[in-house]
């Protein structure tokens, strides 16, 4: 969670007055600053008291509730288009007023380029002061339409895109809050019913449970909306359905306003040139269903891409999550074959969507000339004579309404369709249930209090069999009850550097499970709230710190409070007031500590046998405890921060995972690099592509200007012939070769059509598969990346990149560039033919060009700068996402949730900040670039008259027809060159991610031999080890032999190295030193030649969504007999064969519908499959009870008699048994040797942690160890005491 900017700078758009608003002046100190240095967050304004995500958020919300109570009363579905209208529909109304004005100027503008054309037509007489004098008034009318056109389309263009981010905000901050509510489908339907426990009473017992301090909302989805979500649709919903809005709201008024417009331009073709304009308009009217057509299919194929990117998000994001795991299982290779799989059949359909998209733009392209050459072939074939004024008027008369009618009215159908499928989705997400909260408010003076009665729950209702059945008990003040059971049954800061100003990696990256363990209790104990819910938080933690923790905090702190306690730690029974025992949802057992001795009840099959007394000072009772002051929590914080091994070295302990810092995202400087562009188009097609994309695109636009040029110069051959000659005959007119002109001119359309037709599809083409390219680099590149660069980089980081920015490759880059392509060229053609015509208005040309360059150069210093501040800004929001959803649970525990969405709209508010600037200096930039266009066009205006000797009626109206689509489309291409290399960003981003620190080879020259290792032996040869150059060496000096079939425990206080030594043996990074597997030395070897021949049960399980057969085998390495005896083996078969498809049901995500003790049971299955010589088990039973953690260690000692085993483990009594312990302390090696032999020593640290288990326990242990090393070292000795006194022997059973 992290910490967001404060006191930002105010905006000064709030104090701005009118001229400063229009011309965007008040940006001018922000362009100094971009110009001078780069950009950082402090330099960026406040985001507007009306634009904060909190107000806009819940205003909306507050439409969206009405609507789904009106919905309910009325029994329909609710509409979420219907709430964003109804929020939203008086501020946009008054925007179509901008349009109204602004598209009545397209319209009238042609007017007065057609009275100035007539001018040259009816030019006679150079002394006609009056002609001339009119000619200018309508020269000074254009030039003042062109002025009026710049400033209303950029204040509707501004206000339209400000609408569009604040319904974007909206909605994210509607979809967290959602998420806040709905993360219990997210979790899947688990089979814990210990836990189940922990939850039912926030809503069984409202009275009781609400006392002050509880929540009710942490169970507000019904367990029928389960499953119906994911993390990969969330982060989907996020990153791209809402960007729709930020589309959507600029095109929307042309709806109406592009009807309009080709009525009025109707009616003004028939004034000009008669009937014939109707042959133009039939034209037109064809192109608009068949871009309704376009829409549909977009809209079909955006939901079928929408649906292939959640799945792929979702898998990268399960990815992302398991690298750890999937690194040292070696499973790079299939999970590199699924998410290619999943990317095919995603970028199918944006291929097809990116060649609607071509012919979208080709359409707007061509559309033009095949309008004219229809209607001026027409015009010519019904016998009209062609003139400058009339092709000229009807030319410009079409170019305004084509691009309303042929591109933002097009545009506005495809954003729509988008929207309404992403408001769909939304809207599927926001309508999921929800569980009513009670109405029943606790009383001040009412004392807290649990009671449960006769209850049965199940998470699916579709079940059978209630997870929790016939459940009563009751818990109050200064009481504990703790609950235990089988798996499936319902269940400090000072090592810190900078204390509790530590920042915390994502997901906890720089502590160790431990200090997790501990953070998270003493986060619970702060909230000083009335009703505890403890889920076994001293199973990760070792012997001595969980006594402390049970004694300190569990006890004595929280004496005055109800406190319920899940546990796994048995030991700890006797302190507890009530014990509840559940099994199979229902409870077997209930009593307390004594209760149960008494009764007679089989506990020795529940509790370890005790064969003595409690020991008081070390596991006092309850009462002595329990009857403390809360302000005695001092005494807890002040001896929680005691050493552990208390007599042990005093040397300053090694963080085991990772203590780094977590690095700023990194932010390039300066112009795209030459290098990234190539990069880009190298990654799309070769140079024979690229070469013959470049011919296309000049042939497309030598043909596009050439049509117009045909036209202008046949309206002039004609206009010479209609000149009456004197002949013998009398007066006559010559007729020119109309099938000539006709002929060519229909040659020019048809090159135009094929030519801008093809270079689209094959733009399209080039860049989709660039991203494709890109896409397969990067995740490659994610793979092969050290593990480190997982837990210096937060999810939503990684997850950004594949997700926003692959979305800018896919979607918005190839349109914006190709539309740049476009653009650039045509600017190019009419600079070009104005200069033909008119050769001195290069003059002034060199002027305004040398103004434009160093503008670009200007604004673009600040825009690249906020364009990369609008990217950085955007991941911590994900960052934040990704969080809560990893931490739902925990947040609702401690009723976080209104403190996590105050984070998130800081996020958001961050974000909009950037987004503002974004949209503002766009805004800044396009007003003055238009104003340089105003100019050109004054200058060619005023100037053709000037030279109204020299010039012919079509050569002006070709250079002022021209002129005046450069008002609007130069500032659009320039703007749109600015924001490809914005765009370009996101490729630099992606391109940044191919070229990671790569891990050593996969596979190396050298392999061992294919039965290798065939012993097992291990050998630690002076191995130190860091996860970073920069980092602190947390393995020290290690020296070790592990013997073939040797088991080893691991122990050692938090944070000693014992993850650490896994991590080398693994090469998770590289160790220096030595270490040796059978006399090969493993960094000589291919990491996977080296990991798949080790087999590892982690501390945290992990399934991934697909099916329980690719889970265990995703190599497809194994028969369906060996998969199901592998499940026999580890007590699964039954639960597995009981899913509808067996081994091949599809898993929630994460595997998230089995429980923690189940889903280490199926890591268990994976590693008895493989079958590897050495077996390495992490604290794999630290979350699993008693009875699951006996299985597994039978399922060890059978499974794997014949393997070398290195158990990491805090349960002294499974480790208990081994060959070995290896005792680490601050990643050094302190003991190594025989438990027995260890315990004989007094002074060892092994013996000081055996005793800190209690006298009781320690015995048990102490004669274990000595039973095994006996059976070792003296099989006689052993024989004969078995076969004296059978009973003498202590079983050692923990199960239920």
């Amino acid at each position: 969670m992290q910490p967001v900017a404060q006191d930002p700078k105010p905006n000064p758009l709030q104090n701005a007055n009118l001229l400063s608003r229009v011309f965007f002046w008040w940006l001018n100190p922000l362009f100094q600053i971009g110009h001078k240095r780069r950009l950082e967050e402090d330099d960026m304004y406040s985001v507007l008291p009306e634009d904060r995500s909190k107000m806009l958020g819940e205003e909306l919300q507050g439409y969206w509730d009405k609507e789904v109570l009106r919905a309910e009363k009325e029994a329909r579905r609710p509409s979420l288009t219907k709430a964003i209208i109804k929020c939203y529909w008086k501020s946009y109304l008054i925007l179509g007023i901008f349009t109204l004005f602004e598209e009545s100027t397209k319209v009238v503008q042609p007017i007065f380029l057609g009275e100035i054309i007539r001018y040259f037509e009816c030019y006679d007489d150079p002394l006609n002061n009056v002609a001339l004098s009119v000619a200018y008034a309508y020269a000074a009318a254009l030039s003042f339409c062109t002025l009026v056109l710049a400033i209303l389309h950029h204040l509707y263009f501004y206000h339209v895109q400000c609408t569009g981010m604040k319904l974007r905000v909206a909605m994210c901050h509607m979809i967290y809050r959602k998420m806040n509510y709905l993360h219990l489908c997210l979790s899947g339907s688990t089979s814990v019913n210990k836990y189940v426990t922990l939850w039912v009473f926030l809503v069984k017992e409202p009275r009781c449970c609400s006392c002050s301090r509880l929540s009710g909302l942490a169970l507000r989805l019904s367990n029928a909306a389960m499953g119906k979500t994911t993390t990969g649709q969330i982060v989907n919903l996020l990153s791209n359905d809402v960007n729709k809005f930020d589309q959507v709201t600029i095109f929307l008024h042309f709806l109406w306003a592009g009807p309009i417009q080709a009525v009025a331009v109707t009616a003004l073709l028939w004034l000009e040139i008669g009937v014939s304009c109707l042959a133009g308009m039939a034209v037109l009217l064809i192109l608009l269903p068949l871009q309704s057509c376009f829409g549909k299919l977009f809209s079909s194929l955006r939901k079928q891409t929408a649906a292939f990117t959640d799945v792929r998000i979702r898998t990268m994001n399960e990815v992302i999550m398991g690298i750890r795991i999937i690194k040292m299982y070696a499973w790079e290779k299939p999970f590199a074959e699924l998410i290619t799989h999943l990317r095919r059949k995603e970028i199918s359909k944006i291929l097809k969507s990116s060649y609607l998209r071509g012919m979208n733009l080709a359409s707007f392209f061509v559309a033009s000339k095949i309008i004219v050459f229809v209607t001026f072939t027409t015009y010519a074939l019904l016998g009209n004579t062609i003139s400058a004024s009339r092709v000229f008027v009807a030319v410009t008369l079409y170019g305004a309404v084509r691009l309303t009618v042929t591109l933002f009215f097009p545009a506005a159908i495809e954003k729509m369709s988008e929207a309404r499928i992403s408001i769909q989705r939304i809207k599927e997400f926001l309508i999921l249930d929800e569980i009513s909260q009670s109405s029943i408010q606790p009383q001040k003076d009412e004392k807290a209090l649990v009671n449960v009665q006769d209850f049965t729950s199940y998470w699916d209702k579709t079940l059978e069999i209630p997870t929790l059945q016939n459940l009563s008990f009751t818990v109050r003040p200064r009481e504990l009850l703790a609950v235990v059971g089988p798996v499936g049954s319902g269940k400090d800061l000072q090592l810190l550097e900078d204390g509790d100003l530590t920042v915390i990696g994502d997901r906890g990256a720089t502590l160790s499970g431990g200090q997790k363990a501990r953070i998270n209790l003493a986060r619970a104990v702060y909230q000083d709230a009335d009703i505890y819910l403890l889920d076994d938080p001293l199973s990760a933690v070792d012997a001595e710190v969980g006594r402390h923790l049970f004694e300190y905090c569990i006890c004595q702190t929280l004496h005055e409070k109800i406190t319920i306690l899940v546990t796994h730690q048995l030991q700890y029974l006797k302190a507890a007031s009530q014990i509840l025992i559940l099994k199979d949802g229902q409870v077997m057992e209930k009593g307390t500590y004594t209760e149960f001795q008494k009764s007679g009840i089989d506990f020795g099959s529940l509790l370890k046998k005790e064969n003595e007394e409690a020991e008081q000072s070390q596991v006092p009772e309850a009462p002595l405890l329990r009857d403390r002051s809360f302000s005695e929590s001092s005494v807890w914080s002040q001896q929680s921060s005691k050493h552990s091994l208390k007599e042990g070295p005093t040397e300053h302990p090694g963080t085991e995972d990772k203590p780094v810092v977590l690095p700023e995202e990194t932010r390039s400087e300066g112009t795209i690099s030459v290098k990234s562009y190539r990069n880009y188009f190298a990654a799309g097609a070769n140079c024979f592509i690229i070469v013959l994309l470049v011919l296309l695109n000049i042939l497309a636009q030598v043909a596009y200007v050439l049509q117009d040029w045909w036209l202008s110069y046949w309206a002039n051959e004609q206009g010479k012939l209609n000149v009456t000659v004197n002949g013998i005959k009398g007066n006559e007119t010559k007729e020119l070769d109309l099938n000539w002109y006709l002929g060519i001119y229909a040659g020019l359309t048809a090159a135009t059509v094929v030519f801008g037709i093809g270079r689209s599809l094959l733009v399209f083409y080039v860049l989709v598969n660039a991203s494709q390219t890109l896409h397969n680099k990067m995740f490659e590149s994610i793979l092969k990346a050290p593990i480190l660069f997982f837990d210096r980089n937060p999810i939503g980081r990684i997850l950004n990149r594949f997700s926003k920015d692959i979305g800018h490759l896919d979607d918005l880059l190839p349109l914006t560039f190709m539309d740049f392509i476009q653009t650039v060229l045509q600017v190019i053609g009419v600079v070009a033919v104005a200069i033909a015509v008119i050769p001195w208005i290069a003059i002034p040309l060199i002027p305004l060009a040398i103004i434009f360059i160093f503008l670009r150069r200007y604004f673009l210093e600040t825009a690249r700068d906020v364009k990369r501040l609008e990217s950085t800004t955007r991941s911590p929001v994900f960052s934040h996402l990704s969080s809560s959803l990893q931490g739902l649970w925990t947040i609702r525990a401690y009723r976080a949730e209104q403190r996590f969405q105050e984070l998130f709209d800081a996020h958001q508010d961050l974000h909009s900040e950037a987004w503002f600037l974004f949209l503002t200096t766009s805004r800044w930039f396009a007003v003055r670039l238009d104003a340089i266009c105003a100019i050109f066009v004054v200058v060619t205006s005023f100037g053709s008259l000037v030279l109204a000797q020299t010039l012919n009626a079509g050569q002006v109206g070709l250079a002022l027809s021209y002129a005046i689509t450069l008002m609007g489309m130069f500032q659009w291409g320039v703007r749109q060159s600015a924001e490809v290399e914005n765009m370009m960003i996101s490729v630099e981003r992606v391109i940044e991610y191919t070229d990671l620190e790569k891990e050593a080879p996969w596979e190396s020259k050298k392999r061992p031999p294919p039965d290798w290792p065939h012993e097992g032996v291990i050998i630690f040869d002076n191995v130190n080890f860091t996860y970073s150059l920069d980092g602190p060496v947390i393995l020290k000096h290690l020296t070790a032999l592990i013997k073939s079939r040797e088991k080893v425990g691991i122990v050692g206080r938090t944070g000693a190295g014992k993850s650490s030594l896994i991590a080398a043996l693994f090469r998770l990074s590289e160790p220096e030193g030595k270490i040796w597997i059978d006399k090969i030395l493993t960094t000589e070897i291919g990491l996977h030649d080296l990991r798949k021949k080790m087999s590892i049960i982690p501390q945290e399980p992990v399934l991934f969504t697909g099916t329980m057969r690719k889970n265990l085998d995703p190599f497809n390495e194994y028969t369906d007999e060996e998969l199901w005896n592998a499940l026999k083996e580890v007590q699964l078969k039954e639960t597995i064969e009981d899913l509808p498809g067996k081994m091949d049901t599809e898993l929630a995500e994460a595997g998230s519908n089995f429980s923690v003790g189940q889903r280490q049971l199926v890591c268990l299955a994976r590693a008895i499959l493989r079958k590897n010589r050495i077996l390495i088990i992490d604290e794999a039973t630290a979350n699993v009870d008693p009875r699951t953690d006996e299985l597994i260690q039978k399922t060890i000692r059978e499974k794997f008699d014949q393997c070398t085993v290195l158990t990491i483990a805090h349960r002294l009594n499974t480790i208990i048994d081994s060959d070995k312990i290896m005792v680490l302390d601050a990643g050094r090696l302190k003991e190594y040797d025989e438990p027995y032999v260890l315990l004989q020593n007094k002074e060892s640290l092994f013996y000081k942690m055996v005793q800190q288990t209690g006298k009781t326990e320690a015995t048990i242990l102490t004669e274990t160890a000595k039973q095994v090393y006996f059976r070792k070292n003296y099989p006689e000795v052993t024989q004969n005491s078995s076969n004296e006194q059978t009973s003498g022997l202590i079983v050692f059973e923990t199960a239920l």
